[in-house]
């Protein structure tokens, strides 16, 4: 006969009554998690005054802090976004989504096994395994054991890259030419000098021989066939111009005058499109020199409302077959 089950096989859970920091933190957490976007102090004033809402803000403010720390130390991953300007009261706090999910935990040594297999991999891949492994220590780096490293190969082309840009910056130290192969052709520059663009753009500003004049270069296409140890025969002064890489200055074309009128309501939209470049502006008429007028042609496209010049504008002549020619492209594709 089956022994029979008893209370006691399952002793209850003693259930004590709350106090009032139990209260409090359990109202909080739910506010938190009731709200995805986050909370502010001030919002927590509002909706909590019965814990946030005393006469002295800054004992407010420093009690939340408590708060939300303590939340933090039982594994609920509190944040606080930043916008811009606003005072740090109206910053809000919010419950980090992944500390509401299961998540695979490793132990020290595990982690250590792991780190140290990776490296053992013969024939391994090591982009793929780098990347793993910082996956898998993104939030345990101080477990990495020391030591271990995953030896990332260079690719040939990388190699190349990294040469070239040797002899590239050598030779802008020594005042000695070079010749490159550049767009599938070979030339003779003098480099002047490295120039980097946004976050991860880099130019060369280097004197083409062939062309007489200072020309730009994407770095990373350029390949270095030959120093040739020849001392600069240009004496070229950088201007701002040089300097500017808006592509109204690129050289596609002889310098032209170009004076474009454009409805008012888009004026601040073209003022801020030629940022860094030189205009003048006449009530609502542009005049710009530029060597590269199509560099215009995205704008008017995409705001072809704004174009109040006359059709029989030269401006306007090259914009109408630029669009003639997108079109008769599209009619050949569909």
């Amino acid at each position: 006969m089956a022994e029979m089950i008893t209370e006691d096989d399952f002793p209850m859970i003693e259930v004590k009554k709350m106090n009032e920091t139990e209260v409090r933190l359990f109202a909080l957490l739910f506010n938190l998690l009731r709200e995805p976007k986050g909370i502010s102090f001030q919002r927590f004033r509002k909706i909590m005054p019965r814990y946030y809402r005393n006469e002295d803000i800054d004992s407010d403010r420093k009690k939340l802090y408590r708060d939300l720390g303590q939340l933090k130390s039982m594994g609920f991953n509190i944040k606080v976004a930043n916008f811009g300007y606003q005072s740090e009261d109206h910053f809000p706090y919010y419950l980090e989504k992944e500390s509401l999910e299961s998540v695979l935990k490793f132990s020290d040594e595990e982690l250590e096994f792991l780190s140290r297999k990776l490296c053992e991999v013969e024939n391994q891949d090591n982009e793929t395994l780098l990347s793993l492994s910082q996956k898998l220590f993104s939030k345990n780096l101080e477990l990495y054991p020391k030591g271990i490293k995953i030896n990332k190969r260079k690719k040939e082309s990388d190699a190349n890259e990294e040469t070239d840009l040797i002899k590239v910056i050598q030779s802008i130290k020594d005042k000695r030419a070079l010749v490159i192969r550049y767009a599938g052709k070979e030339r003779i520059i003098e480099p002047y000098r490295l120039i980097r663009k946004n976050s991860e753009d880099f130019y060369l500003l280097a004197y083409d021989r062939s062309r007489k004049n200072l020309r730009r270069f994407i770095l990373p296409r350029i390949e270095v066939k030959k120093d040739l140890r020849e001392d600069f025969i240009s004496n070229k002064k950088i201007t701002d111009k040089d300097m500017n890489f808006h592509p109204l200055g690129f050289d596609v074309h002889e310098e032209e005058k170009l004076q474009i009128s454009v409805a008012n309501h888009y004026l601040d939209s073209l003022e801020t499109f030629l940022n860094g470049y030189p205009y003048s502006l006449d009530e609502n008429t542009f005049t710009i020199q530029t060597t590269n007028k199509a560099a215009l042609f995205p704008f008017f496209t995409k705001y072809p409302d704004a174009l109040q010049t006359s059709v029989e504008n030269p401006f306007c002549v090259s914009f109408q077959n630029h669009l003639k020619q997108i079109l008769e492209t599209y009619k050949s594709v569909v």
